[in-house]
């Protein structure tokens, strides 16, 4: 678990709540140290910028300053506060000198130490924004396409020689529907490439508006598509998504060759060393080579790598149920890679303590920080937990109170139209009801709504989850069975006419089958509430100041 994830965890786990502010919203902080503090709890303060490093998104320092928080960010704080009070506690137990936390810490330090170097030499890198802009629309991208399905793969390239000759799309599709040569699909609506079959994705992803897709053969016969239009919906996530990926990239470069730089005048390899460590050999055997302090890699400012530091790598990264032969092998064939790994961490520590990262505020905050999620940790699973574990009956009576919480979905498949007239909804209502095909209302009804009409509801057939569905839909179909048609008349319309082609009704699921689930939750509720008591306890013997205010 990473050291943030293992933070927030703790984070989850608590909530403080009555936490007050201090007087006026605009009071400037108070400094200590040198730094704003956000609260203290007993002699420790909590500076504001181990505070912003829990929130995300990230918080307003600017407002933060002033003393005004979010009720999100103040929730936060809240924990931040709890966890302090509970390792305060657990010091005062000698949890935080247990030597499996020493270890983690330690270890864990080198990773946070590459972490603030990462960030320092990668924050003025920017995504290009012309890759940014390709990559978006890429992933955007909506194609509308008319298709002529054949069976006969003749007529098919036929046809399209027609269209390559001079023939419009349309003259030739009216011409094999007729002949019944083949079927036209089309339904006016614009698809991702995803919604293609794969070889019709592929045949249209090069063309423009207008171009015709050469024959293109599928299980059920041959295809010719048109492209009728090309469009790129905004979308702010896949923007964030996208920008993200190839900010990473660019960062990523950047790092490397930054590496590729200190390498050059800072890491003597010797190769004669390393190509003649052979895993698949009898002698040395392995014991022997985790204690060969021949020298690999000599690197400026860090301990040098030799073979027995590669053997210990490759023996905790080898999977033990090998034999000795598949072992060796396997051994052979990561050792170079083991050797970059181990090279480039123990550069970029060097490069990191020989510019003083390990003095720097964003360093010890992050440290502080994961040890003490690792204490309160402790503290949790050594004096919560044992009080609070849960009993069968617990689980059990929870289920019996909750069942419908723990039930299947009622689903509805349902087939709906759409009209901008209410007379026309009420009268395609009356002839379903009267038994007319709905196929062929769906292709003659006249006044009916456009696709592309704002939010209008499509019901195509497939199951919906019931409560997915809007609230006043879910009360028109309430009662509703197999075969029955409502009509569905809200605002200025449009006006839908809704058949019911099938109705799943919810059921329990086994006890068995969510018995984890439930004690889980509960599990995690009866922790908190205990946390949340021993931590008021404390609170009556551990002063507490908090010195920021809800914003207005």
């Amino acid at each position: 678990m990473t050291p943030r994830l293992l933070i927030a965890s703790a984070l989850v786990l608590v909530s403080m709540p009555g936490l007050s502010g201090r007087g006026a919203e605009n009071s400037p902080l108070p400094v200590r140290d040198g730094r704003p503090v956000v609260a203290t709890v007993g002699d420790g303060a909590i500076a504001l910028d181990e505070f912003l490093l829990q929130l995300e998104p990230a918080g307003d320092r600017a407002r933060l300053l002033q003393g005004r928080a979010t009720a999100a960010e103040l929730e936060v704080l809240q924990r931040l506060v709890t966890i302090r009070l509970l390792v305060l506690e657990a010091t005062t137990m000698g949890l935080g000198d247990l030597p499996e936390i020493r270890k983690q810490v330690e270890v864990t330090s080198r990773q946070i130490l590459r972490d603030v170097l990462t960030e320092r030499l990668t924050k003025d890198v920017v995504a290009d924004a012309a890759a940014v802009e390709k990559a978006y629309r890429d992933k955007v991208r909506e194609w509308k396409t008319a298709a002529l399905l054949f069976t006969d793969e003749v007529a098919a390239k036929a046809a399209r020689e027609a269209i390559a000759k001079g023939a419009t799309f349309e003259a030739i599709a009216s011409k094999a529907i007729a002949g019944a040569q083949a079927k036209a699909d089309t339904d006016q609506e614009y698809h991702q490439q995803k919604d293609y079959l794969p070889q019709i994705a592929s045949a249209i992803a090069t063309l423009d508006t207008g171009q015709v897709s050469p024959v293109i053969r599928l299980d059920t016969g041959v295809v010719v598509v048109k492209v009728l239009d090309i469009r790129y919906p905004e979308k702010a996530d896949v923007r964030a998504e996208v920008t993200k990926v190839l900010l990473g990239e660019r960062q990523l470069a950047a790092l490397k060759a930054h590496e590729e730089e200190l390498r050059a005048v800072n890491v003597v390899i010797h190769k004669d060393v390393i190509d003649g460590v052979d895993y698949e050999a009898a002698t040395p055997n392995l014991e022997a080579l985790m204690k060969d302090t021949r020298v690999i890699a000599e690197i400026k400012g860090a301990a040098p790598f030799t073979v027995a530091d590669l053997t210990d790598y490759l023996r905790m990264q080898a999977y033990h149920g090998d034999d000795n032969v598949a072992q060796g092998k396997r051994y052979n064939s990561r050792k170079q890679a083991a050797l970059d790994a181990t090279v480039a961490r123990r550069l970029l520590n060097a490069e990191a303590l020989r510019l003083g990262i390990d003095a720097t505020p964003e360093y010890i905050d992050r440290i502080n920080g994961y040890e003490e999620s690792l204490v309160f940790n402790s503290f949790v699973q050594r004096v919560i937990v044992p009080d609070n574990k849960m009993r069968e009956e617990e689980v059990k009576a929870y289920y019996d109170a909750h069942t419908a919480d723990y039930s299947t979905p009622g689903m509805l498949r349902v087939r709906s139209l759409a009209f901008t007239k209410r007379a026309a909804a009420e009268a395609a209502t009356e002839k379903l009801r009267a038994g007319t095909d709905f196929a062929w209302l769906a292709a003659n009804a006249e006044d009916q709504a456009p696709r592309e009409t704002p939010d209008l509801l499509v019901f195509d057939g497939r199951p919906v989850m019931t409560d997915s569905m809007p609230e006043d839909v879910q009360k028109v179909l309430r009662d509703t069975a197999a075969g029955d048609v409502r009509l569905y008349a809200n605002g200025d319309g449009p006006y839908y006419t809704l058949v019911v082609q099938d109705r799943v009704a919810r059921e329990p699921r086994p006890y068995a089958e969510v018995r984890d689930e439930i004690s889980r939750k509960l599990f995690g509720e009866k922790l908190k509430a205990a946390v949340e008591t021993y931590a008021t306890r404390l609170r009556a013997q551990v002063k507490v100041e908090v010195f920021v205010t809800k914003a207005e």
